[in-house]
């Protein structure tokens, strides 16, 4: 497994929500996101009716932190198989081929990962 970490939107809004996996995030380390958790930390935070300012706030945050990784099509190919093959939802499949197209280990509390190579899966 990789030293390099891809942090999926569930360890992300526990980190936002809940003050838990400082560990991880709270270090000088430059850790790696999919453009999808982006999505999916947003609208957690607006369906949570956060304040305007404070969504910006933590996703500026989350974007300083991270290097954001756009879906390719050689990711959405991947992730086709990946959801077929192991039953895992559409957005999880594509955050998951991002992990392996980029030699990233997956850091997530998202049983969905459970016994995938280079998901870490937290409780």
């Amino acid at each position: 497994m990789t030293d390099s970490k891809i942090i999926d939107s569930s360890a992300w809004i526990a980190y936002l929500t809940k003050n838990k996996l400082g560990e991880i995030i709270d270090n000088e380390t430059r850790l790696f996101l999919s453009s999808l958790s982006l999505f999916e930390i947003k609208k957690k935070l607006m369906k949570d009716k956060i304040s305007e300012k404070e969504i910006f706030d933590k996703i500026d945050f989350i974007k300083k932190k991270s290097i954001i990784l756009p879906v390719t099509d050689k990711i959405a190919e991947m992730a086709a198989e990946i959801s077929i093959e192991k039953e895992i939802p559409s957005i999880d499949s594509i955050i998951y081929a991002t992990a392996l197209e980029n030699n990233l280990s997956l850091i997530t509390l998202d049983n969905d990962f459970r016994g995938l190579p280079n998901a870490v899966i937290l409780d």
